[in-house]
């Protein structure tokens, strides 16, 4: 009777620990991006709020084509209204789609990593985002002229010309491809480059996945950064499209103050600390 007790015990322990196993040092430590980047990569949700953006963004164009005093950019206050018409995109996550790069730092436990990055731009893996060919062909057709303002590097400006051109199925120019450093005032903040576009076009659209594709915001809380997004609602919808993006952006990084050499378990504390789990 003894005996066939403790063998009872010792093959439930050993159940329970089938259960309770912990992960071993290849598992993720955390969970970061894994939805947000599944959701990217498989919903139909998202490739349908991507292209609901660019039908919006075509027929606003068109309004906008119209109207001599119409303008997206803040930058552009007076002596516009004769200036040929052209169209500001944001390029990732707006126009291509990097969610494969993101599942390889999902799979490899990393929070971000720029020799990865410049390894996959150089890759030119990235597709297109579901929507933004047939906006393109429509803009060409109205004679729009098409600006990209981007973050990468003025140094991966080669491999991103020659993806661009590849997924849109046309002729994209490195003069369309603003770069951030490709000139010493061109930082992370676009506004300059948004200023050089403007010198010589109307600005009918600017679309991107982050607000400070649209206006320069600094490095704003995030309350602040919903305060200042009110300010604006005239402009979301009609002269300005956000594109989604769950897995990073401005608004990830109001949570660890924009301070991208924080150790990762820190950033997570500080997101889990941001997280609202009451109604009141």
């Amino acid at each position: 009777m003894q005996k066939s007790v403790l063998l009872l015990l010792l093959f439930g322990l050993q159940t329970l620990s089938v259960y309770a196993e912990e992960p071993t040092a290849s598992s993720p430590k955390t969970y970061q991006g894994l939805d947000a980047t599944l959701w990217m990569q498989t919903s139909v949700e998202h490739d349908v709020a991507c292209v609901q953006a660019y039908r919006l963004a075509t027929m606003q164009s068109i309004k906008a084509l119209r109207d001599p005093c119409w303008t997206a950019a803040v930058e552009q206050t007076a002596g516009y209204a004769q200036l040929p018409p052209a169209v500001i995109l944001d390029l990732d996550e707006t126009v291509l789609n990097n969610a494969a790069f993101m599942a390889r730092l999902v799979k490899r436990d990393k929070d971000w990593d720029e020799d990865l990055w410049s390894q996959w731009v150089r890759e030119k893996k990235s597709k297109a985002i579901p929507g933004v060919k047939e906006f393109l062909n429509r803009l060409i057709q109205n004679n729009v002229a098409i600006f990209f303002i981007t973050n990468r590097d003025y140094r991966l400006e080669t491999p991103t010309v020659e993806n661009l051109s590849r997924v849109l199925g046309m002729k994209i120019n490195q003069s369309q491809v603003l770069c951030q450093n490709e000139k010493p005032d061109w930082t992370w903040n676009k506004t300059s480059r948004r200023a050089f576009v403007t010198r010589d076009h109307r600005i009918l659209l600017l679309l991107g996945d982050d607000f400070n594709d649209f206006t320069y915001q600094g490095k704003l809380p995030p309350p602040e950064r919903i305060t200042q997004g009110e300010r604006f609602k005239s402009y979301w919808g009609r002269r300005w499209i956000l594109l989604p993006n769950p897995v990073y952006g401005d608004w990830e990084k109001a949570f660890y103050h924009y301070d991208g050499a924080l150790p990762a378990a820190k950033k997570l504390h500080l997101k889990f600390e941001a997280l609202e789990s009451n109604n009141n």
